[in-house]
């Protein structure tokens, strides 16, 4: 083969692969974008909340009422597989520490706090 061809070979070579390279990041680039908003437009709803307020004060000898807490995680629903650990024990003064976490990957890492406070009425 001539020296000219082979010359020609790897030019052509060469700007095949400069021009695969922009492509390539060209498409990376779109689709690391459109996965993005994939993922913001999935999860944009996505809450996990108490239900009421995160202090309660009662008296003692009141009724106390678990509300629970709300999560939706990728527009599902997920309310009922919140866990709450503690106990209110409303015949016994003392302030009460109630822990909410969900077994979900889009929560994993989160826990809500309730506190609820029972004293002697004055």
């Amino acid at each position: 083969m001539k020296k000219s061809t082979k010359n020609k070979i790897k030019k052509a070579a060469k700007k095949v692969s400069t021009t695969t390279k922009v492509i390539c990041a060209l498409l990376f680039i779109l689709f690391a974008c459109g996965g993005a908003f994939a993922v913001y437009t999935v999860t944009k709803n996505d809450t996990f909340e108490l239900i009421g307020e995160s202090l309660i004060e009662l008296n003692v000898g009141d009724d106390y009422i678990e509300q629970g807490a709300k999560a939706i995680a990728f527009g599902k629903d997920i309310s009922s597989e919140v866990k709450v650990k503690g106990i209110v024990n409303t015949q016994v003064e003392g302030e009460y520490l109630l822990k909410y976490t969900v077994d979900n990957f889009r929560f994993k890492d989160y826990t809500l706090y309730k506190k609820v406070v029972v004293k002697v009425q004055v």
